[in-house]
């Protein structure tokens, strides 16, 4: 008698996508999508429960299994031509697959769902991380960097950067900054509760990560600003990108430094670099002092060849702007994200 063989849970993989000739590895215990997107990919999806099609695919070459019957989505010519649902069918060898990523904003669908709190973490004085799931197995699809609408039925909305990477998860993480007289951030910070039911409307804006590019990056954040560009940074590390990277993160003082992630990034990867600013240093402060983006003119005079995401504070933002287009950075080069915290009508975060 033959000897059996079992494939171990941890037996990983390859995907190569002939689209855009790159590849991932994908164990046989998840989905192929959960593989793409848990590495940094932009395979689209929607309703991740098999129902919708919108994650389908072209199966070259490889083998594929689902864990019952084959999805009645799939019609019997999608079956004849290879066609596969990715947030169902798990990998039983190496996979040839094409997929369009998305790599624009045309192809996000903004969608509007309810979504339950699962966290309220008080990371400093004035700054809280609000963790939000969404029910069931639907999920948020965005690119890094871009933002929701939170509503609440007694308040107006307010948009919130999306402060994690995205993944094929039902959490969404925000960074929401106490505002003075704020209406809904008050809400948040003092009456809000574990399991209370909220709604979100996204992702929406265009500052987003440009994959395409090579160039080295440069952040300039300011305050929560920081949260859209975690998103990005973590999506970095994901796609497992070794572009150079220098975050400049602009605070008033070391308590508003409301994250360790800047250091354990900046000592974990070797192509990432963090230098926190503070504008009223105490004089224990040995580290760089005054406005953010005159920090980084310093350090570039010359900022042909970089690219810059800027976001914050309208007046940080319009700052770094001007500086960094004085010091040859190509316009297009610049993008940015201005959070409107002086004006309690526009109160976000």
């Amino acid at each position: 008698m033959a000897p059996l063989y079992f494939l171990s849970p941890k037996t990983m993989f390859t995907v190569l996508n002939q689209v855009s000739g790159k590849s991932f590895k994908c164990g046989d215990e998840e989905s192929v999508l959960d593989g793409a997107l848990s590495n940094g990919f932009n395979f689209p999806y929607g309703c991740q429960n098999g129902f919708c099609g919108q994650c389908k695919a072209v199966i070259l070459n490889g083998e594929i299994d689902y864990d019952g019957e084959v999805p009645s989505v799939l019609s019997a010519d999608d079956i004849d031509s290879n066609m596969a649902l990715l947030c169902q069918c798990k990998a039983k060898s190496d996979l040839y697959i094409a997929v369009d990523e998305l790599d624009s904003l045309a192809a996000i669908e903004v969608r509007s769902m309810p979504c339950r709190v699962e966290q309220i973490n008080h990371l400093n004085h004035d700054v809280i991380q609000l963790i939000l799931k969404i029910p069931g197995a639907q999920s948020l699809q965005y690119l890094a960097g871009q933002y929701l609408d939170l509503e609440h039925s007694d308040f107006d909305s307010r948009y919130y950067s999306i402060a994690n990477a995205p993944t094929n998860s039902n959490l969404i993480e925000l960074h929401i900054r106490l505002v003075d007289n704020g209406k809904l951030t008050n809400f948040i910070f003092n009456s809000l509760v574990p399991k209370s039911i909220l709604r979100i409307e996204g992702p929406k804006g265009s500052f987003f990560l440009r994959e395409e590019s090579e160039c080295p990056i440069i952040f300039i954040a300011g305050g929560t600003g920081f949260g859209p560009v975690k998103a990005i940074i973590e999506h970095l590390i994901n796609i497992r990108s070794q572009r150079k990277v220098y975050l400049y993160w602009g605070v008033r003082s070391e308590v508003d430094l409301y994250s360790n992630l800047p250091s354990e990034w900046s000592e974990k990867y070797p192509n990432i670099s963090f230098i926190p600013v503070l504008s009223e240093a105490n004089e224990t402060w040995d580290g760089n002092k005054g406005y953010v983006h005159d920090s980084v003119i310093k350090d570039f005079e010359d900022l042909t060849g970089f690219e810059v995401y800027a976001c914050g504070p309208p007046v940080m933002v319009n700052a770094a702007a001007k500086s960094c287009l004085e010091h040859q950075l190509v316009k297009e080069n610049f993008f940015s994200d201005s959070f409107e915290y002086a004006n309690v009508s526009n109160d976000n975060a």
